[in-house]
């Protein structure tokens, strides 16, 4: 989704912030020229300040994929632009944020009925794969999930199973500080790069071209 040439430019706008600021405002912990931070229950190290990204403790989790480039990207600036405000409390669907509108047909398209179309009936695999991630049970729809993605933006993935005159469907939600965080834009990328990781490995559909 996201091209090589927007990666060099978030690393510079990155490497131009004071470190110890975006580690008070996003939750990481900043020692030895490096940030410390989780991403959906996996440990990172991101040097600074060239933002070159790894998932420590890999050895746990051979085959757990590497962090692709548009995780990188939205990574990058989540530290970076982070406001360190904590959640308010009130959930948003993409389509109620701030131009989510703009969005809300590829992302339905590309997020919310494949999720439906492969887990609707299939709710244990669903939560089983996100408690993986640190996801956490929550009392939404059928299924639902709240994912720790990173210390101060969680999503919502919630299921319904759908019935004889209804087909199964899906919501993310996100919490009404997300646009404190990251832009419309790169909420919208990181929550199907959260989604393929978790509940899509392999999925080759966004890899850059």
């Amino acid at each position: 989704m996201c091209t090589r040439n927007a990666l060099q430019q978030v690393v510079e706008v990155f490497a131009g912030q004071d470190p110890q600021l975006m580690a008070e405002r996003s939750g990481a912990r900043f020692q030895g020229n490096c940030f410390f931070l989780d991403y959906c229950g996996l440990p990172l190290e991101i040097g600074y300040p060239t933002g070159a990204m790894k998932i420590l403790r890999k050895k746990d989790r051979p085959n757990e994929p590497e962090i692709t480039n548009d995780e990188k990207i939205v990574t990058l600036q989540y530290l970076t632009y982070a406001s360190g405000l904590p959640l308010r409390g009130e959930e948003l669907s993409f389509l109620k944020l701030r131009g989510g509108q703009l969005h809300w047909h590829p992302f339905q398209s590309e997020a919310l009925k494949p999720l439906a179309q492969r887990y609707g009936s299939n709710t244990a695999e669903f939560l089983s794969r996100g408690q993986r991630y640190g996801g956490k049970p929550v009392e939404h729809g059928d299924a639902a999930l709240v994912i720790p993605v990173y210390p101060r933006l969680p999503l919502t993935y919630i299921l319904w199973e759908g019935e004889e005159e209804f087909e199964p469907r899906a919501v993310v939600l996100f919490d009404a500080v997300s646009e404190t965080y990251l832009s419309t834009a790169t909420l919208y990328v990181m929550a199907i790069q959260v989604m393929i990781r978790i509940w899509f490995p392999g999925d080759s559909r966004f890899n850059d071209k």
